[in-house]
């Protein structure tokens, strides 16, 4: 396969664009294929995050296996937790995802996921959207977190509801339990989101007199303080773009990591924040829940949805009170 770089592509990375032209992989599996070698810019072998210029010529290896078409997941219906149906009708499903799912296979191929349990239940949901890897979702919630989501159903509601994504009309909020107590009610978190060098996520990938790198994106985050347990803050957080790992990567940053985050988190067990020394907790979860959505639906009425806190994270703050 062979792609002329258009000046509309100026300055996008590589894995991006590749995404958008070879539909049947995932981002994480063309990340591997560039990985492997197997995919050039003018003859020269591309690195991931490399960025295009106007009539870059990419050629990928469309002999080797990695390439191909993945095999369809094998459905397995009796082990896939089912998400709970808050809302439906003919164009759009909101869902409550519950922690544990994840919502679309990766690169590992992993089946049992929410796009799978949506092509058992709605087989005609394989023709809505982009990727059919992942048919009818717009949006995401990491595996371990929880909450509202909204799937389209069919590709006019797919393209309505991914423009206000784009544009950022839709509004979305969490709860989140975090390590310390907010020294602000509230505030907004300006960072811009990047990858370290080990490929992770983090917010204000910057050092000392370094600028900041060309891959980086723009993340803001709003969170308003709900009630102060302990050694802890419970929060109302609003995500203002969406960037992976966003609220986390940026809670961690400004050094109150959410509880029960196997990523973000302190690297030592009793840790010291504000001049308080703080225990690292072990829970079962991440104490972060998608608990509102809202949008306009296709006839251009403003709607909301909740999804109510789980009892994990209930049950917590109801502890943390009693101690």
């Amino acid at each position: 396969m062979k792609f002329k770089v258009k000046a509309e592509f100026e300055n996008q990375r590589l894995d991006k664009f590749l995404t958008q032209k070879i539909k049947d992989q995932t981002r994480s599996q063309i990340k591997k294929i560039i990985e492997q070698g197997l995919v050039t810019i003018n003859g020269k072998k591309a690195t991931v995050h490399q960025f295009l210029k106007t009539d870059d010529l990419i050629e990928v290896n469309s002999n080797s296996k990695t390439v191909t078409p993945t095999k369809k997941a094998r459905l397995l219906p009796e082990t896939i937790v089912a998400p709970k149906i808050i809302f439906e009708n003919e164009n759009f499903l909101v869902i409550d995802k519950p922690t544990g799912l994840l919502v679309h296979p990766t690169q590992k191929g992993e089946t049992n996921t929410l796009a799978d349990w949506l092509k058992i239940k709605y087989p005609k949901i394989v023709k809505v959207g982009d990727n059919t890897y992942r048919a009818g979702i717009i949006h995401r919630l990491d595996r371990d977190v929880s909450g509202v989501m909204v799937i389209a159903k069919n590709n006019l509601a797919f393209g309505y509801l991914k423009d206000q994504f784009k544009k950022r009309k839709v509004k979305k909020e969490y709860l989140a339990i975090v390590y310390g107590q907010m020294t602000k009610e509230s505030g907004e978190i300006n960072l811009p989101i990047g990858r370290n060098q080990e490929g992770q996520f983090v917010a204000h990938p910057k050092q000392s007199s370094k600028k900041l790198q060309t891959s980086d994106k723009i993340a803001k985050t709003k969170y308003q303080t709900i009630e102060l347990i302990k050694d802890y803050s419970v929060l109302a957080v609003q995500i203002l773009t969406g960037r992976t790992h966003q609220i986390r990567a940026h809670l961690f940053a400004i050094g109150h990591p959410i509880i029960g985050d196997q990523i973000y988190k302190p690297k030592k067990k009793i840790f010291t924040l504000l001049r308080r020394r703080i225990k690292l907790i072990q829970t079962d979860r991440i104490m972060l829940h998608s608990k509102k959505i809202g949008f306009y639906n296709l006839n251009n009425e403003w709607v909301e949805f909740i999804a109510p806190v789980p009892k994990k994270i209930n049950d917590f703050i109801y502890d943390q009170k009693i101690k």
